[in-house]
């Protein structure tokens, strides 16, 4: 979809605009949003960042995506001015350096160019971080160079973010935008609340610091249980994280004797000989991944998101490095 297709459905005369959910944890669906709940959302953004009549803001996602859609409509709302371009891993270049943009929405892999190249590229206010979780040393780049970088937290059910953080040095809670509630499951899964009574139940494993602070510490359909053990592997990843300069993910597979066993996935070929001394030191015996898989590219959804499938029969074109624990 491009942006001028999604501009003439926000102002037709429907109730409600088209979107498609990741399909990180399943097939993509089409859903519904009410356009009255879209405006609610780019409202609170709006108020967040101090976008008004004439601030500029500039999407390098996609209107294909949640992300890309409400910049649109943030843009149409506030009467600010709206500027897109087709999403690369190089973005920004046929902007004019020297000006200021007030917004800039952009996905984790988009941000390493921009960090390289900021002295000749246009001056961010805010930059906007959405679509996966941020990597600790992307984090710590973003810090070292000085740009003012909120990370988001949100879904396409939610028209987007509903609690943003700046990106700081150490990882500090989300803080839930006005006029939304938050609580949890039974399964310590966070429960969303909006001011209209629209209740939106998530798998996304919950730590509340307050009313309105939170941190996600998993999600409830990816937890593996080997040997009667529950394993959360975002968990898993955050601890370990430091230890790989390359994308990777914990997932679980079907094994005979532990019911489901613990696997690692590497994106390219560079092996660390330490790695498995290292995951050791770190994990308990029974989070440390039984085999490691060094496989070209990982699993992705359309927007560039890491995506844990349950059909992994394409490692078997692969050799492991296994018996890492016993």
């Amino acid at each position: 979809m491009e942006f001028k297709e999604f501009l003439e459905e926000w102002n037709n005369d429907e109730n409600f605009i088209r979107a498609h959910t990741s399909g990180s944890t399943g097939c993509p669906k089409e859903i519904l949003l009410p356009k009255y709940f879209v405006k609610e959302s780019a409202k609170r953004t709006n108020e967040y960042f101090g976008i008004r009549k004439n601030s500029w803001l500039h999407s390098c996602v996609a209107a294909d995506f949640i992300g890309g859609k409400m910049m649109a409509v943030r843009a149409e709302i506030a009467r600010a001015i709206f500027t897109y371009e087709k999403p690369t891993n190089k973005p920004l270049q046929n902007l004019t350096h020297g000006t200021e943009i007030d917004l800039i929405a952009v996905v984790p892999s988009q941000v390493p160019f921009i960090i390289e190249n900021k002295d000749v590229l246009p001056k961010i206010r805010n930059l906007l971080v959405g679509g996966s979780p941020i990597h600790p040393q992307l984090r710590k780049k973003i810090v070292e160079s000085g740009i003012n970088a909120y990370e988001s937290y949100g879904m396409t059910e939610t028209a987007s973010h509903i609690a943003l953080r700046k990106i700081l040095d150490e990882e500090t809670p989300f803080k839930l935008l006005p006029n939304i509630s938050i609580t949890y499951d039974k399964d310590n899964c966070l429960v969303i609340n909006f001011e209209d009574k629209t209740e939106i139940y998530t798998n996304d494993i919950v730590e509340l610091v307050s009313n309105t602070e939170f941190f996600i510490r998993g999600r409830r359909d990816h937890i593996i249980i080997t040997g009667g053990r529950k394993v959360n592997p975002v968990e898993i990843e955050s601890r370990i994280s430091h230890l790989l300069n390359q994308p990777f993910l914990i997932t679980g597979v079907p094994d005979e004797k532990w019911g489901e066993k613990v696997i690692m996935m590497i994106e390219g070929h560079n092996k660390d000989n330490n790695l498995r001394k290292n995951l050791n030191d770190i994990l308990e015996k029974w989070q440390v991944p039984k085999d490691i898989f060094h496989v070209p590219t990982l699993p992705r959804t359309a927007n560039g998101k890491l995506m844990r499938i349950k059909d992994l029969s394409f490692l078997s074109s692969f050799d492991p490095d296994n018996n890492l624990s016993s």
